[in-house]
């Protein structure tokens, strides 16, 4: 799914894989990345902060910097666990980025179904993204 926004970065977010992680309820979660803007775009950090879909922040290092059409793939450990069927509701994959030298964070908002092995499969309803500090009160001289 892609951004609905004219301004700031555009891009497309999908789960592409998943695999059983060494303890039960973890999963490593593997989602590409893909620069739809006209603009280069650094990624600098990225979490999961739902509660029944939950990874920590974690930097990205080296920082993916993806030109306009280049895409990324990247693996995150996931907390997560239901019996086949159970569906988790607006979960969030939220990236803090670099778009054309300002902060900004992208919101891929996810519907995560378990399927019969246990494993989520996520999809990715809508990408919106916000410039960082755009509601932050500025002082007048």
């Amino acid at each position: 799914m892609s951004t609905q926004s004219d301004s700031g970065p555009r891009v497309r977010v999908e789960q592409t894989s998943r695999r059983a992680g060494a303890v039960s309820d973890r999963w490593l979660v593997v989602w590409q990345v893909r620069n739809l803007g006209q603009h280069p775009l650094r990624l600098l950090a990225a979490r999961l902060p739902h509660s029944r879909f939950r990874s920590e922040e974690r930097e990205l290092d080296p920082a993916p910097y993806l030109l306009p059409d280049e895409r990324t793939q990247l693996e995150f450990p996931v907390a997560c666990g239901g019996p086949p069927g159970t569906v988790v509701e607006n979960a969030f994959l939220i990236f803090r980025v670099l778009w054309r030298d300002e902060p900004w964070r992208i919101f891929a908002r996810l519907r995560v179904l378990f399927d019969e092995q246990g494993g989520p499969q996520a999809a990715t309803e809508v990408v919106t993204v916000q410039r960082v500090g755009f509601s932050a009160a500025r002082k007048s001289v």
